[in-house]
């Protein structure tokens, strides 16, 4: 099965025009803004493995089949915008440049075209990838379809799609016929919005199972079904995509060739657009000119070389296969000046010996020294590792300055990005010296001079970059932020992941072997149900055994056949205990790939340690996230999940110390808004969950039943996250007008909460940013975007991020008081794990009464609020005994 990537490249190019500013242009005033960040965008679809087949769709000049039918559609829509219409020629340049395929076929949609390219890749056995953010594609999802929307980084899968619309794929479109799309102008019916017409397709499945029957209706939604039959019809018609497009291409002539870089940077500099130029050889050579990089000097040369630099020094580890695994090949150090030195220490031959090492390990450890560093944070695990164990002088990361100058999504902040938007200028990747694919070779194995080159243009590069970015550091005011929060807070995360967690290989194999006997057991039940084998993980061949062979009744259709989703099988599980027996045999089979499987495969060979990568700059919000493994995904809500983290154990004669803060963005939010009921219900230990439920249901406190109190929770979340009465209805199964009722009564009772939100996006509007407690910033194109979806999800970051954000500045300031506190009294005791809101440790039980003392100390009182931060901390011989 091949991946086919489908671009609606229509959709990109209005999201660009508005998601970046207006103001973006080349230097004689031709407007890229649109072009650029169409670029980003498509860039950031083709970041990681390249898919075998692909193409970009847009929309072709003239009418579609659609005016013809209906000429109001999309006629109430504004005409396109100069500005972005005089971009397409460069937008479709782009795609060329990448040899991408670009397809549009008048008298047709995009849609139509991308519908017909999806029906042709799954009868082709492929799946499908279709890239944009417009509803109408939720149509066209199945098992092998999911719609990315790359923007929001969201992929909408069946389940996703009836979350959020409040109907499977394979009702959206009589979905639509009923409620109408007022972007698309389609009509519907009267009267039936999304959660109404969520209820009749519930009820009786299709739009004609509606009108079939009509009589079991009443009042004025009958009358408008009878009354607007014509326009339901009409509009299931026009929101239909058409799948059977007449194409001159198949699926398998959109095979995607390689990228001619020299092509696309060629179009990019006419594009002025320098900071997406990849390295070629036109633009970069081993030493840029100016440079001088000395490579395998004696260890006196090594020191005269420091002795003549005295000032701040860029320093650059190359270690084999990441920081926590292989050999050190060197060490590049470099100087704005454009000098630097390479210290081989892995290689085939020159490498130097105890000498060279005695002085670099002077040097790292040398306070006086500033240093600066990319990636700090790993370049400091690497550096323990390899024998280096103080690094002491660090006064930069450019990683983390490129974050705190713009945490936006559309750029990342990794070397080759960071120099091209800094200095206009590219750097080489490391494998124009050691190669890629089955040509490439390790570190060690390259040339000492070839390397050594490389690596010491890497670290001018660095060195160069550093003033700039300390520049706009201060014009931000995030200087403090880098030197008080980020950097720290890198040094105990370093700290965390050269220690790593402990887990029990042996009760990780016990339990997969367990699930897998489980799910052995439950795979034998089924095909005992079902009177024959068939491969349960194929929805294909599951809905023939359900529906075909066993007869139970179809609950839902898609496109190519049966849906056999969670949803279904619930509901079938009434009628069938087989239908619980996939559930179940699902549950283990996750269990074991997603969890049992990859933590043993993350057991470090040398520690018996899983040491996962804590990531600083990935969290637009400022949140940490693990990766390799992503322990945050740890499973807690069912008794198997929780028995996953039985496996994580302390070392040999200590304990686990959990530590969990108790709704620490609630509390956030009760101190910048300051209101009365909320500060009040914190300050005095008050269930807030229960006074909310409370006043929204007009009951006493003590009569708040445990269904109430959990709507009243749901709706205290809602506030941080900007949920509307929609969303609101379907998560707690009421309609919308009274999930907007306990809104509005929400915002009655807390009063100050609607003012604080209402002053923060308007000032966020007015500024283009908002700010953490800590003064973070972050920058929110989307408010001045004059698409209200966009605006709207603007408003709702710009509400949430001073609240998580601020959350996450409190969860860092901590975490570096605990790491102070413990050196501080000679504690043997180590913090492993930050999962969200939790702080995972480890301890000799001696120093338990201690260590508990500081953790809730740090945790409760690192900055000062309105409210009282509370901490839950727990102890135990594992993980899950702790939490």
């Amino acid at each position: 099965m091949e991946r086919v990537v489908l671009i609606d490249g229509t959709a990109l190019i209005y999201r660009a025009f508005f998601a970046i500013p207006s103001t973006f242009s080349t230097r004689d005033g031709t407007p890229t803004n649109a072009t650029y960040g169409f670029a980003l965008m498509f860039r950031k679809i083709l970041a990681g493995k390249t898919p075998k087949f692909g193409a970009v769709i847009f929309d072709a000049p003239g009418k579609t089949f659609r005016d013809e039918k209906f000429p109001a559609y999309k006629a109430q829509r504004p005409s396109m915008a100069s500005e972005m219409r005089i971009q397409i020629p460069w937008i479709h340049r782009i795609v060329e440049a990448y040899d991408f395929p670009l397809i549009s076929i008048r008298g047709y949609e995009a849609d139509d075209v991308i519908g017909t390219l999806t029906k042709q890749a799954l009868a082709d056995g492929h799946e499908v990838h279709i890239i944009s953010g417009d509803k109408d594609f939720a149509q066209l999802i199945e098992p092998n379809v999911r719609m990315l929307d790359t923007m929001r980084d969201i992929s909408y899968d069946s389940e996703l799609v009836r979350k959020k619309w409040g109907v499977p794929p394979e009702k959206f479109v009589d979905h639509l016929a009923l409620m109408g799309d007022k972007a698309d102008n389609i009509p519907g019916v009267p009267g039936i919005g999304q959660k109404g017409s969520a209820k009749l397709l519930e009820a009786y499945e299709t739009l004609e199972g509606v009108y079939e029957n009509i009589e079991s209706l009443k009042g004025k939604q009958k009358e408008n079904l009878i009354n607007h039959r014509a326009d339901a019809l009409l509009s299931r018609e026009l929101a239909t995509i058409d799948v059977a497009v007449p194409l001159e291409h198949t699926v398998s002539d959109l095979e995607l060739k390689p990228v001619d870089e020299a092509r696309v940077n060629a179009l990019y500099r006419e594009l002025e657009f320098n900071s997406l130029i990849q390295g070629d050889e036109e633009t970069d050579s081993a030493v840029a000119e100016g440079q001088e990089i000395e490579v395998a000097p004696s260890a006196d040369a090594l020191r005269a070389w420091l002795d003549h630099h005295p000032g701040t020094l860029a320093i650059v580890p190359l270690i084999e296969g990441g920081h926590m695994h292989g050999p050190l090949a060197g060490v590049a150090l470099a100087a704005a000046e454009g000098e630097a030195i390479y210290v081989p220490f892995s290689a085939p031959s020159g490498a130097l010996g105890d000498a060279a090492a005695e002085e670099l390990r002077a040097i790292l450890a040398d306070p006086a020294r500033p240093k600066v560093f990319h990636g700090y944070r790993d370049a400091r695990v690497g550096f323990q590792r390899h024998g280096f164990p103080e690094v002491a002088g660090a006064v930069g990361d450019t990683e983390l300055a490129s974050f705190l100058i713009d945490p936006s999504a559309l750029r990342t902040h990794d070397l080759e990005r960071v120099v091209k938007q800094f200095l206009q200028r590219t750097v080489r990747p490391i494998k124009a010296v050691i190669g890629s694919g089955k040509s490439q070779k390790a570190l060690q194995e390259a040339s000492v001079a070839v390397l050594g080159a490389w690596a010491g243009e890497i670290a001018i590069a660095i060195a160069q970059v550093w003033p700039i970015v300390r520049q706009e550091l201060g014009e931000e005011h995030q200087w403090d932020n880098l030197q008080d929060l980020c950097l720290p807070m890198a040094e105990t995360l370093a700290r965390m992941q050269f220690e790593g967690v402990r887990v029990d290989p042996d009760v990780l194999s016990r339990l997969q072997d367990e699930f897998a006997e489980r799910r052995a057991e439950v795979q034998l039940r089924i095909h005992q149900h079902a009177g024959r084998e068939f491969n349960i993980g194929s929805p294909k061949q599951l809905g023939d055994v359900l529906f075909d062979e066993m007869g139970l009744p179809v609950i839902k259709k898609t496109k190519t056949g049966y849906s056999t989703n969670a949803e279904v099988l619930e509901r079938l599980s009434a009628k069938h205990e087989i239908a619980r027996d996939v559930l179940e045999w699902r549950s283990l089979d996750k269990l074991i790939n997603t969890y049992t499987e990859v933590l043993q495969r993350s057991i470090h060979p040398d520690t018996g340690r899983i040491h996962t990568t804590f990531q600083q700059t990935s969290g637009v919000s400022g949140r940490l996230i693990t990766t390799e493994p992503d322990l945050q995904r740890t499973p807690i809500r069912t008794g198997d999940g929780k028995r996953i983290r039985e496996a994580f154990i302390p070392r040999d004669g200590w304990v686990f110390v959990s530590a969990d803060w108790s709704q620490i963005e609630l509390r956030v939010l009760a101190h910048f808004s300051k209101d009365p009921m909320l500060v009040r219900a914190f300050r005095e230990r008050i269930d807030l969950h229960r006074q909310t439920a409370s006043r929204i249901f007009d009951v006493e406190p003590d009569e708040v039943n445990a269904e109430q109190r959990n709507v009243g929770k749901t709706v205290n979340f809602a506030t941080i996250y900007g949920q509307g009465a929609t969303a609101l209805g379907q998560q707690i199964g009421v309609p919308r007008t009274a999930a907007k009722a306990m809104i509005e009564r929400y915002f009655e009772v807390y009063s100050g909460v609607r003012e604080w939100l209402d002053k923060t996006i308007a000032d966020a509007t007015e500024s283009g940013s908002v700010t953490t407690l800590h003064g973070r910033r972050r920058y929110i194109s989307e408010l001045k975007s004059n698409n209200w979806r966009d605006k709207g999800y603007g408003e709702r970051i710009a509400a949430n991020t001073p609240i998580q954000g601020s959350a996450a500045d409190i969860c860092k300031t901590a975490m570096m008081m605990i790491h102070r506190r413990f050196d501080d009294a000679g504690l043997q005791a180590r913090m492993m794990v930050q999962i969200h809101d939790e702080l995972l440790f480890e301890c000799p039980p001696d120093e338990l009464e201690q260590v508990t003392s500081i953790i809730r100390d740090c945790m409760e009182h690192c900055v000062d609020l309105e409210v009282p931060l509370v901490v839950d901390i727990g102890h135990g011989a594992s993980w899950a005994e702790a939490h």
